[in-house]
């Protein structure tokens, strides 16, 4: 018998080893466990609860783990038709996790089968909601008339209640991964695209002719009131210019002489400033020029101004001249 102890303690302990084996299992805290006895649910373990836990031995009592972290899947390219009687392919995704594992146990109870059933809802949904939309809510040049978001939230209302009523699956989000349109739906949307265009085309022509309008009529008015200022500012310095000629003509009129001499004067100082000109001309018969021949005259002598008159007297002849010679500096000299 004592040969027999080492064998028989250690068969005890291998026996006890394989009893808590089949009696114990533990769960992690990604994991929903659900225990069955005799296939009907005992005891569900939320992953809050995560640890080691026990159950009789199998056949009697079997553990179902679940996991509870979000997995995703998309469907196939699908033809869907839209409100206005337009064919869409589009390819949609959803992501989704286990919250309720008695109801997923009873209704799906394979993990691996619970994406078609998420999938099937979320195909039926997409046809639904598209026939309520025209395509230029999926497809539109201007983002206000973008209706994406609206539609895949409805996608997610559609097939969130029925999910989690029927298979205790949460779906958290839904939405459309691609979007392809077929050949004579794609010539339709570039032709709508094009005209949207014309039509934003045409109100920006149109907005920028009116603010030309309003521009041209401003600068018009603007225009027409300084013409108008600068009109009365000339007719005021025009006035006040004639006010203070008026002096001067009073002058001119008084002496007529000085004005012509003035003018000759005037002219004079034109012609020698105009540039290098070689003038050949008759001093005595071109005008202003005969004010030289004057100067020349009162600056010829006494004696040959007495040889002109003839047989005078010398010293009659004399101050004869010499009263010619002043007259004539007079006339040259107008201002002295």
């Amino acid at each position: 018998m004592s040969r027999n102890l080492p064998t028989l303690l250690v068969a005890l302990v291998v026996i006890v080893i394989i009893g808590c084996m089949m009696c114990a299992f533990q769960v992690r805290f990604t994991e929903t466990a659900v225990v069955t006895r005799f296939d009907k649910i005992s005891k569900v373990v939320e992953p809050d609860e995560a640890g080691l836990h026990f159950k009789l031995p199998w056949p009697i009592d079997r553990v179902h783990r679940y996991e509870t972290r979000l997995r995703s899947f998309e469907t196939e390219f699908r033809q869907a038709a839209t409100e206005d009687q337009k064919t869409v392919i589009l390819t949609a995704y959803a992501t989704w996790r286990i919250v309720d594992g008695e109801k997923f146990l009873k209704t799906v109870g394979r993990e691996d089968a619970a994406a078609p059933k998420i999938r099937d809802l979320l195909e039926n949904q997409v046809q639904l909601v598209l026939r309520t939309h025209p395509l230029s809510a999926l497809v539109n040049i201007d983002p206000e008339e973008m209706k994406l978001a609206d539609i895949e939230e409805r996608f997610l209302t559609g097939i969130k209640t029925p999910a989690l009523d029927k298979y205790g699956i949460d779906v958290v989000s839904v939405g459309i991964k691609r979007l392809g349109l077929p050949e004579s739906v794609t010539k339709d949307v570039f032709a709508r695209m094009k005209e949207d265009r014309r039509k934003e085309i045409k109100q920006l022509e149109a907005e920028g002719q009116a603010e030309a309008t309003r521009i041209r009529v401003s600068a018009e008015e603007v225009s027409k009131k300084i013409i108008a200022r600068a009109e009365a500012m000339a007719k005021t310095l025009e006035g006040q210019g004639d006010a203070e000629a008026a002096k001067y003509y009073r002058i001119f009129a008084e002496h007529p002489q000085l004005s012509d001499f003035l003018k000759k004067l005037e002219s004079v100082e034109k012609i020698l400033g105009a540039g290098q000109t070689t003038l050949v001309m008759d001093a005595e018969k071109f005008i202003p020029m005969d004010i030289l021949q004057a100067t020349k005259l009162a600056s010829e002598p006494a004696v040959e101004s007495g040889e002109l008159i003839g047989g005078a007297d010398s010293s009659t002849t004399n101050n004869d001249g010499e009263a010619l010679a002043e007259r004539q500096v007079d006339a040259a000299r107008p201002g002295e």
